[in-house]
């Protein structure tokens, strides 16, 4: 759905929630039901051709941020190949017809930090649930006590929790006791999960105003404006960030791609991710809400209609296939996995920009439960890529062959990707509930 600034309420989808009954865990490898649509098989190679090979998978201790980390590239996480349910836990305010919940949780400090509807921040004991901390965060102006979208996004670095807010706010949280140590307010809305790296916190407004912040006071470094935009959609792309080559990637919501040395601000090369295949009304919209991804030396992004390969030092392009994503690609070896703007899961060489295999994502066992149903992910967690569908199900399907593989059955949906770290999956309902998988 689309909407203007300046419009009380946006949402960028329509979330079906289904009545899903009670869990159900399918065993991998078992074949499960799919929509009538047969399968598709991408042009650039016959099935079974091109053998995938990818990094063994490895324990990363926490998900700092949107993404896993500040490049976007979490690689391949270990866990055990027989997922149980190991607790469950509501942390507020689920969507709404006003609200949506937008942010991924953090896992940190053996602790999993949750921010809901209502710009709440939680932190619950990772190994039982336990409730440890709860912070309600509020706005400079009694008058933004109504905005929309109030929980952005959470990120983690040296011990704080930094929370972005819908109206604006930007919080310094002590992430063992949820004490405010510091606080920052834009005029603007802000709507994307901030990014943390080199002692800054990057976060962007609305109004595609980007500012990177002190982590140690909140004190201003630098501020870039790309072009405002009247129409935009809800959420957006969580910037990228190199330590290695001091570099921040953003995306904008007027289709700008910007490479920015992280420390002084200054723009380095610049692009546009505008493609003049238009299939919808909401693909002549150029907003980048996928994060953008380093590895390899290159920058990945995908707009509404374009998805590119760019050479991180000189911006130049490599290669560019005509579709799109919603949702941040993820990168392992030399693998991109990206799900398309119409739920298809692709196999990318990153070298060639050639597509290995193409499944077609279902969105329950019958054909009627595809209407209004959006998805989120992919997240590559031992040898399983998994996408969680807003009408209660979360996919696994094999890196190798694209091949559906399984699904756990939800009692809700989820509009954001599952997070994964230190052996545990995390998966956030649409009705603010934390399901904690190991």
């Amino acid at each position: 759905m689309v909407l203007g600034k300046k419009t009380a309420v946006a949402a960028a989808v329509i979330f079906v929630l289904a009545g899903c009954g009670k869990e159900k865990l399918v065993i991998d490898g078992q074949r499960v039901p799919v929509l009538d649509a047969p399968e598709v098989i991408a042009a650039d190679y016959m099935k079974g051709d091109i053998k995938i090979s990818l990094p063994e998978p490895t324990i990363t201790s926490h998900w700092s941020q949107a993404g896993g980390n500040p490049q976007h590239n979490a690689g391949h996480i270990a866990s055990n190949d027989e997922l149980k349910k190991l607790w469950s836990k509501s942390f507020g305010t689920g969507n709404s017809k006003r609200d949506y919940l937008i942010a991924q949780p953090v896992i940190a400090e053996n602790k999993i930090f949750a921010i809901d509807a209502n710009a709440i921040v939680s932190a619950y004991d990772k190994k039982d649930g336990k409730q440890l901390w709860r912070l309600r965060l509020k706005p400079q102006l009694k008058e933004d006590k109504g905005v929309a979208l109030k929980g952005a996004g959470l990120a983690y670095a040296h011990g704080k929790i930094y929370a972005a807010t819908g109206f604006g706010g930007v919080f310094a949280i002590d992430a063992e006791n949820g004490k405010i140590i510091w606080k920052n307010y834009e005029k603007t809305p802000i709507r994307i999960a901030p990014t943390t790296g080199g002692n800054k916190v990057f976060v962007q407004t609305i109004e595609n105003v980007l500012v990177a912040l002190n982590q140690t006071d909140g004190s201003e470094i630098w501020r870039y404006a790309a072009q405002n935009e009247d129409t935009v959609l809800v959420g957006g792309a969580a910037p990228a960030y190199d330590a290695s080559m001091d570099i921040l990637i953003a995306g904008f919501s007027n289709g700008e791609i910007r490479a920015i040395k992280a420390s002084t601000g200054s723009p380095l090369w610049g692009d546009y991710l505008v493609s003049s295949y238009h299939n919808n009304m909401l693909s002549e919209i150029n907003a980048i809400r996928a994060n953008p991804v380093i590895g390899n030396s290159m920058v990945f992004a995908a707009g509404n209609n374009i998805l590119t390969a760019i050479d991180m030092r000189t911006g130049q392009r490599l290669w560019e296939r005509e579709f799109g994503s919603n949702n941040q690609p993820w990168l392992a070896g030399k693998i991109l996995y990206v799900l398309s703007e119409i739920s298809h899961l692709l196999a990318i060489d990153t070298e060639s920009g050639k597509i290995i295999w193409d499944t077609k994502v279902p969105a329950g066992e019958k054909v009627a439960d595809a209407v209004g149903v959006t998805f989120a992910g992919p997240v590559l967690v031992n040898n399983r890529l998994l996408i969680n569908t807003s009408n209660g199900y979360t996919f696994y399907i094999s890196p190798y062959t694209g091949e559906i593989m399984g699904f756990l059955k939800l009692d809700d949906g989820s509009a954001v990707s599952p997070v994964a770290a230190d052996g545990q999956i995390v998966i956030t309902t649409t009705d603010a509930e934390l399901l904690v998988y190991e």
